[in-house]
This record gives structure tokens, C-alpha cells and sequence, in this order.
């Protein structure tokens, strides 16, 4: 059958996430164990609610200054916040031969600076016609609700599409809820994962 919409994951997918890059430059600031700034930055009464949209950007790194008595100034967090990210060209060029059969959309958990520095720093992503993001919606996967959304703006069925991501977890909870799921590696084995499912990439 010919698919309609794929939905892709952003990151580990389409841009790179060095995640531990920002904890190690923190631990190194700080003098601080890894562990102990992975658990603050991370933390799910902070995190969760940046990624939800019921925090601020700045409501965020307040609570994480407090957390770790962190010196940076708001200008600096952002900064290493954001500076996490590299193109995955492997995808962004096979995005580029999809979007002339298929609709794309990003379908992803993350907060409000991620979103818009990956906006204004990838052109190549401009072939997204949709952004369904966590922080917009107040909903995170694997909501199935949060699935069902990203199909009710696309207006399309669950059979009409292809949905993308790197975490195991992620890609089933897509299944489950009747979308054709491809979990991610790499550029080439999703190349072949695509054609597989019948798609002339």
C-alpha cells in the first residue's frame, strides 16, 4: 500500500543527541559526580513538566540552578542546553526523496528551547509539514492519545502511516495503537526497513 504519512521521532533520529555532553560540562563545572547532575538535569519534577509545557523555559533552569547551585547566567544554560544537537544527514536526505510521495511529521517528546533551536538551526527540516511536540500538546509518548493527535492533524488512519523513533518501547506503543512502526539504527538499515514495507526510496 502506499503510506500517506510518516512520522518521524527527532531526536536519535533525525538530529544526534550527545545528552551526556551537558552533564559531563556541568559535573566539570561543579566538581559534582555525573550521577548526581544526570539525576538533577533529569529529574522528573522539573523535566517532566518542561516537557509537558507546564513550565517555563526559565522556570526550568531556575529549578535546576537551585537544585545544583549552578553559576551560569540564563544566556549560558541556553546555550549548553541547545548545544547538544547535530544533523543525522543520513535521514534528512532520505526525508528529502520521501517528501516527494509522502507527508512527514515530527512526533516527539521535548520542551520548548529543544523545539525551537531545532527549528532554526536544521533548514533541511523544512520538509516537515507538522510538528506534533510534547510541549505544545501536554502530551509525551507513548500516550496513545498523543499518537491518535498527530493522526487526527495529519487526518489520517493509523493504516495510513509510518511512524519512526529509536526507543524500543516507543515504536511498540505506536504498533499498538495500529501504525506501521519502524524502529531506528541507522540511515541505511531504515533505507532498507522502508522498502521492505514497500516504499520506493
Amino acid at each position: 500500500m502506499l503510506y500517506q504519512l510518516v512520522l518521524f521521532d527527532l531526536g536519535g533520529v533525525v538530529v544526534e543527541v550527545e545528552s551526556d555532553r551537558l552533564v559531563h560540562q556541568v559535573a566539570q563545572l561543579l566538581g559534582r559526580p555525573f550521577e548526581e547532575v544526570q539525576q538533577a538535569i533529569y529529574h522528573e519534577e522539573l523535566l517532566l513538566p518542561f516537557e509537558l509545557g507546564r513550565i517555563s523555559a526559565t522556570a526550568y533552569y531556575e529549578g535546576l540552578k537551585k537544585r545544583l547551585t549552578l553559576r551560569w547566567t540564563y544566556e549560558q544554560f541556553v546555550r549548553n542546553w541547545n548545544g547538544i544537537f547535530t544533523e543525522n544527514t543520513d535521514v534528512t536526505i532520505l526525508m528529502q526523496r520521501l517528501r516527494k510521495r509522502h507527508r512527514l511529521m515530527a512526533l516527539t517528546n521535548t520542551n520548548a528551547l529543544h523545539l525551537d533551536h531545532i527549528k532554526a538551526s536544521f533548514p533541511s527540516l523544512a520538509v516537515l509539514e507538522d510538528w506534533v511536540a510534547s510541549c505544545d500538546v501536554g502530551l509525551r509518548k507513548p500516550d496513545p492519545q498523543f499518537y491518535f493527535l498527530a493522526l487526527e492533524r495529519a487526518r489520517v488512519r493509523p493504516s495510513e502511516a509510518v511512524y519512526v523513533d529509536d526507543r524500543p518501547e516507543l515504536v511498540e506503543a505506536g504498533r499498538a495503537i495500529g501504525l506501521t512502526a519502524v524502529r531506528f539504527e541507522n540511515g541505511r538499515q531504515l533505507e532498507q526497513d522502508l522498502q521492505a514495507i514497500g516504499f520506493n526510496v
